[in-house]
């Protein structure tokens, strides 16, 4: 039965042109892209992956997160996996959990956009390259032409802390950079604004009821409540807080 509710969180997979014009450029309608934050998972690999497929690996970050670190969803905005594909995260009208002290998690409408590369990307291990680097390059290269900003906000992980070596050793970053600005442009829909769905005193109702489940669930089923609330947020406009 525990099992079953931890797993009851879905992901969307996406196209990276798909991600750029369903998901990234919508919500940069309505919040400001700071930085980009590059990562690498480290655990799980691309091993990983191909044995248990993209879905499965998202699930388990995601138990991760909200279970051992105690989050309120999976960290990053976005994931990309080995095969090139963009598997959604956690709301991009939210700080992600990046790098300690460097989310601007004041949930001002500003912040980093963060992802990951499914991979061990550390020198001798596997390698960032093919569909899964063109994807990465080009969600940078899509963040800056939003927010019509340079190659300045795009940072690795390990640029923030000299405990990671996060995306990986193997990783050159003046050979990324040079990657994303070799792509150019990258083409995206006109940014229109984007009005909720669903009224706000309606949405207040449903938080109520999943608030009153929420203090009578077990353990287990809190964080699938707390992330269905979070989505009636998302959905009547409402802050969602990390």
């Amino acid at each position: 039965m525990a099992k079953s509710a931890v797993n009851r969180r879905t992901f969307k997979r996406y196209t990276l042109e798909e991600y750029i014009t369903q998901a990234l450029a919508p919500a940069a309608a309505r919040v400001r892209f700071s930085e980009v934050h590059v990562h690498g998972t480290w655990k799980p690999t691309i091993a990983q992956f191909r044995k248990d497929g993209g879905l499965k690996i998202v699930q388990a970050m995601w138990r991760f997160h909200t279970g051992t670190r105690g989050w309120s969803d999976i960290g990053q905005h976005a994931t990309v996996d080995p095969d090139g594909y963009v598997w959604e995260g956690r709301s991009l009208l939210v700080p992600p959990a990046s790098a300690e002290d460097y989310n601007d998690s004041d949930n001002d409408g500003v912040h980093p956009f963060m992802f990951e590369m499914v991979g061990n990307f550390d020198r001798g291990c596997e390698r960032l390259e093919g569909a899964q680097l063109r994807t990465a390059l080009g969600l940078c290269r899509a963040v800056m032409t939003l927010m019509g900003r340079g190659t300045e906000i795009v940072h690795f992980h390990r640029d923030y802390t000299s405990a990671k070596t996060c995306p990986g050793s193997g990783v050159d970053r003046a050979q990324f950079i040079a990657g994303v600005v070799a792509l150019g442009a990258v083409p995206t829909k006109p940014i229109t604004e984007v009005k909720p769905k669903m009224n706000v005193k309606d949405a207040e109702k449903v938080i109520a009821h999943l608030s009153a489940a929420w203090g009578a669930a077990k353990v287990t089923d809190r964080p699938e409540i707390h992330r269905l609330a979070d989505e009636v947020r998302k959905v009547a406009g409402i802050s969602v807080g990390k």
